[in-house]
């Protein structure tokens, strides 16, 4: 009897413990394998989601300020079939919120593993900071110091979130970097926002493109239909990247209802009215019955339910451009066949953030200016901005040469650069004048032979003689202000000559879309011996990344631009020509060309082709990225004219010595700050586009 009591107490307290473990068990596996909530993402918003202090309207969320963005949101709900969502959309439109909303759904309704990839892991990092690190402090199901289900980052058990990986109950948020592969590996995804994607690299750490990448995160998830994406940025190029993933959707458009007759209308910015000057009283009207709508009746114009999807139908019909009031709901309703992509675009004529305005404020200042059109389209009217594939053809540009010569610096000119292209065999070289409205004067240009691997000899002391020759101005010589030399091909004996020169710069050539026009440095030299082998020299020659495409494409539309009607003037980034230049610069200036290359699933991108020598070309690149470098385009009318009075001061002549000595070349003022910059001066958006012109007036007097 006395060892049968221990016995059997032990063997209950053995029962009791199984049994609990049993139901923890139990309830583990139900968990798993009870369905998602009937719940969409946009009730959940309503009803749990607090927008932080800072945001645009603080407390608690309300669908109907923003009623586009709620179709987008349910799509991204369990019981959608769609597996994708994508959204082209202007900047500060309420896309992202989309991402927030959803991520705070994830978290407190659908737990499980998920990530959020933005262009760069500090970019990731930040927006967390500044967007959904409040966003869960300010909502209380979410919020740690609330009792919500994100655990804080710090935890005595180690297992609280950290500043890469947010944990809550059930689940977790990576956040990646598409320029880092590694964040990009090793994690099985069931929930993935892919942000900004237009700002995403095209070649992660040389492992392929981070969106190829990403998408094998989602393998497992998505083979059991459980996988659930969303694209979201801004578009660059139309028919390219997201705005291609776009048009393999359903292409859905917000139609805005007319205050009078009821009719949906699926306007663009083309359709609205505005006077020639502000104010410019923007508006549009009702193509049915002519009523007028001004910015005040936009909220009025819509509701949750006008989103229809454009796409055609298996018999190849697609919806009007404006849908009587009798017949929407029966497009809206169509059948389009299963589509795993739903894909949304917000636009700038929709955005309630945003005022018809405004935005005719930013075309008027981006005017005919390729580097300003393009920001305006796709960051204020988020659509993708098409550029010019074929400029005109040599003969064409031939045709408008001046009256001055090459070697000369013409009247107009206020800012010189001579930039050289390396080769094996020698170094093309071209020297460019700049003036206001980003006009270009081809000054001269020439070709070195010699060999060019061996540093300070072969060609480069010819470069020595023509960068000190300078350009003839009323007689004196003027040299360049910045010069920039391609280290792209033998680097060492590049980094030996610009060493010499305060003004000079290395630069490279770094294709792509996405690629500013002069950014980022790069540490070119790095020591060879010692405890810092391997580190970059602290002085030691930095390479600036020149994006090419972009200022190629710029050329192109320049090139095809002709002086204004009338007589009123040039218009933006004219080209001038001397009487005798060749004709194989015109040729090689004109020797690129945007061809549009189709994929195997219909996508298109756009790249470059080419039909002879383009190293003219590249110089004009190089000269132009240097003018970005030295802020050039943010000059106003004051530094243009002491720009002005500066070179004509030294046309005044110089009483000449006995021996007649030639005049000396005079070092141009160089734009440079006392200390190397780590990344170049931004163009700021002129507040009128022919800021500085008075200042040609001026020289000329």
């Amino acid at each position: 009897m006395t060892t049968t009591a221990p016995t059997t107490a032990l063997m209950e307290a053995s029962r009791k413990r199984l049994r609990r473990n049993a139901r923890v068990v139990f309830r583990g596996a139900a968990a798993g394998l009870r369905p998602d909530p009937q719940e969409l993402v946009s009730e959940w918003a309503e009803n749990c989601r607090v927008v932080p202090e800072g945001g645009a309207i603080a407390g608690k969320w309300h669908n109907g300020v923003a009623p586009y963005l709620v179709e987008p949101m349910d799509a991204l709900s369990p019981d959608d079939p769609c597996e994708r969502v994508v959204i082209i959309k202007p900047a500060q439109s309420g896309g992202s919120a989309v991402a927030e909303n959803w991520l705070g759904y994830i978290m407190h309704r659908t737990p499980g593993p998920a990530m959020y990839v933005g262009p760069t892991v500090k970019s990731a990092k930040d927006w967390y900071e500044e967007k959904l690190g409040p966003t869960i402090d300010a909502s209380p199901v979410l919020s740690p110091a609330k009792g919500g289900v994100v655990m804080p980052r710090k935890s005595r058990s180690g297992e609280g979130s950290k500043a890469d990986r947010i944990r809550f109950r059930g689940g977790y948020l990576l956040l990646a970097g598409a320029n880092s592969a590694a964040t990009l590996r090793q994690h099985s995804i069931r929930f993935m926002v892919r942000d900004d994607r237009s700002a995403w690299t095209d070649n992660a750490d040389g492992e392929g493109d981070p969106k190829d990448l990403s998408d094998k995160r989602l393998k497992t998830y998505r083979v059991f239909g459980l996988s659930k994406v969303l694209d979201v940025s801004s578009p660059k190029l139309k028919g390219a990247d997201i705005d291609a993933d776009y048009e393999k959707g359903d292409r859905r458009r917000y139609y805005l209802r007319c205050k009078s007759c009821g009719d949906y209308t699926d306007f663009v910015w083309e359709d609205v009215i505005k006077s020639a000057a502000p104010p410019y009283r923007c508006h549009v009207k009702c193509p049915s019955c002519g009523t007028e709508h001004y910015e005040g009746d936009k909220p009025a114009m819509m509701a949750v339910e006008n989103w229809i999807a454009t796409v055609a139908d298996a018999d190849g019909v697609a919806p009007p451009k404006t849908i009587p009031k009798a017949e929407f709901a029966a497009w809206r309703n169509r059948d389009i066949g299963q589509r795993s992509i739903k894909s949304f675009a917000i636009t700038g004529e929709i955005n309630i953030f945003e005022r018809w305005d405004a935005l005719a404020v930013g075309e008027a200042e981006a005017g005919d200016d390729p580097e300003k059109r393009q920001p305006f389209e796709n960051g204020d009217l988020g659509r993708g901005y098409e550029p010019k594939g074929e400029g005109p053809g040599w003969e064409v540009i031939a045709a408008r040469k001046e009256d001055w010569h090459r070697g000369t610096l013409p009247a107009g000119v206020l800012y010189v650069t001579l930039t050289g292209d390396v080769q094996a065999d020698g170094i093309y070289w071209s020297f460019l004048g700049w003036g206001p409205g980003k006009g270009s004067w081809h000054l001269d240009h020439g070709f070195l032979p010699g060999a060019t691997d061996e540093p300070l000899a072969g060609a480069w002391p010819k470069l020595d003689q023509v960068a000190d020759h300078g350009v003839n101005f009323g007689g004196v010589r003027i040299a360049a202000d910045m010069i920039g030399i391609d280290s792209g091909y033998n680097a060492d004996a590049v980094y030996a000559w610009v060493r010499r020169r305060h003004n000079a710069l290395a630069v490279k050539g770094d294709d792509g879309w996405s690629k500013p026009a002069i950014n980022r440095s790069k540490d070119a030299e790095v020591r060879t011996h010692g405890l810092s082998a391997g580190k970059a020299k602290r002085y030691g020659i930095k390479v600036w990344m020149i994006g090419t495409w972009s200022i190629k494409a710029t050329l192109i539309l320049f090139l095809g631009k002709l002086p204004k009607e009338g007589g009123e003037g040039l218009p933006t980034g004219y080209q001038h020509f001397a009487t005798n230049t060749e004709q194989p610069y015109f040729e090689q200036l004109t020797a690129e060309f945007i061809k549009t290359v189709k994929a195997e699933d219909g996508s298109v991108r756009r790249e470059f082709g080419q039909r002879g020598p383009n190293h003219w070309l590249d110089c004009w690149v190089y000269g132009y990225a240097l003018t970005h470098f030295a802020g050039l385009w943010a000059w106003g009318e004051e530094q243009w004219d002491a720009r002005a009075r500066e070179l004509s001061s030294m046309t005044k002549p110089d009483q000449a010595d006995m021996f007649g000595s030639p005049g000396t070349t005079i070092a141009a003022a160089v734009p440079m700050p006392p200390d190397e910059p780590e990344t170049p001066a931004q163009p700021m958006r002129a507040k009128k586009q022919d800021d500085g012109l008075s200042a040609l007036a001026k020289l000329n007097q």
